[in-house]
């Protein structure tokens, strides 16, 4: 089955009505989120946005975590990392993946958790695996550096 590609960024008015996506008030002013990079050996960091996947968040409500110093968030995804916003059943675009804290939820335990890059309709940060479809490690994700 081949499926349609829309742009994410104009189905955010409908995405947030239709599927609960919240999006923190004034985010459009926050200062842009800093981007982790895969791995040399998958792509340099110039060509970081070629190595984009996009993947499906398959959960509802779920936490986007920043990628910042404070709590170790750029080396260790974790529920520490401050909330950025959450996000319930939307596509997105994986720049890299890394092992974090270990999450239990859904019946389901893991340690991967994916960045998603920012657009209209996701906030970018760490999501755990656990709501990414894909299994424990997403196939074509690559790790992060």
């Amino acid at each position: 089955m081949r499926l349609k590609r829309i742009s994410l960024a104009a189905a955010a008015v409908s995405a947030a009505s239709i599927m609960g996506v919240v999006i923190p008030a004034g985010s459009a002013s926050a200062a842009p989120t800093p981007t982790p990079t895969p791995t040399a050996s998958v792509a340099p960091a110039t060509a970081r946005a070629a190595a984009t996947v996009t993947v499906y968040v398959w959960g509802s409500n779920v936490a986007v975590r920043a990628y910042e110093s404070a709590n170790n968030c750029l080396n260790y995804p974790s529920t520490s990392c401050r909330l950025l916003g959450r996000v319930t059943q939307v596509y997105g675009e994986a720049t890299c993946q890394k092992r974090g804290q270990t999450v239990n939820a859904e019946g389901i335990t893991n340690n991967w958790w994916t960045f998603l890059d920012p657009n209209g309709s996701v906030p970018g940060g760490w999501v755990s695996n656990i709501y990414i479809r894909g299994g424990q490690k997403i196939e074509g994700v690559p790790d992060c550096a």
